[in-house]
């Protein structure tokens, strides 16, 4: 698990975690955009959220080509789902809100560095199997399965699988072909 490296969250010695998957973590400004899911495929806390076919939709990343929104922000009052697996996350139709601008708490899919771009990972990792969660450059360049996340930057160095803050500051990318 990933540790905030302020000593102010040491508890007895013990670090505590630096806070939960889609969790805006600090106090200073954000932008939250919404969007209605309308992919078949839930959207879990903390992935990339792109746009899909309707005006103010969105959907879970499928492909390389897809138009990239921002990344989807936990709500604490959603409620847990009712199917006996307590699953928190949106499902087909529910408003989803979109981190454009902001620090962001995330499960790295791979091993990321402090300074390294921020690269959504098509089919997922071994750290963050969700479609479009994130890696950096330390795992490989852009390429084939592995899109830049414009404007986005690691602000920790963790492991795969844990827990560690993007910096965003976008409007998400933007169709340049007829």
């Amino acid at each position: 698990m990933a540790s905030f490296p302020n000593p102010l969250l040491s508890v007895g010695g013990d670090t505590l975690d630096i806070g939960f998957e889609g969790q805006v973590i600090d106090q200073e400004n954000s932008q939250i955009d919404t969007f209605t899911n309308t992919g078949a495929a839930a959207l879990d806390f903390g992935i990339l959220a792109v746009r899909d076919t309707a005006d103010r939709s969105c959907k879970q990343m499928a492909a390389d080509t897809d138009l990239q929104l921002g990344i989807t922000v936990r709500n604490p009052l959603k409620p847990a789902s009712t199917d006996g697996n307590n699953t928190v996350n949106y499902a087909q139709y529910a408003l989803v809100p979109v981190l454009r601008d902001g620090v962001i708490v995330v499960r790295a899919a791979e091993a990321v560095r402090r300074g390294d771009q921020v690269l959504a990972i098509t089919a997922g990792g071994a750290g963050n199997t969700n479609l479009g969660s994130f890696g950096g450059s330390k795992g490989g360049a852009a390429g084939a399965g592995r899109v830049d996340v414009p404007n986005a930057v690691w602000e920790d160095t963790v492991a795969s699988g844990a827990l560690g803050r993007i910096r965003i500051k976008s409007v998400g990318t933007r169709r340049t072909t007829t």
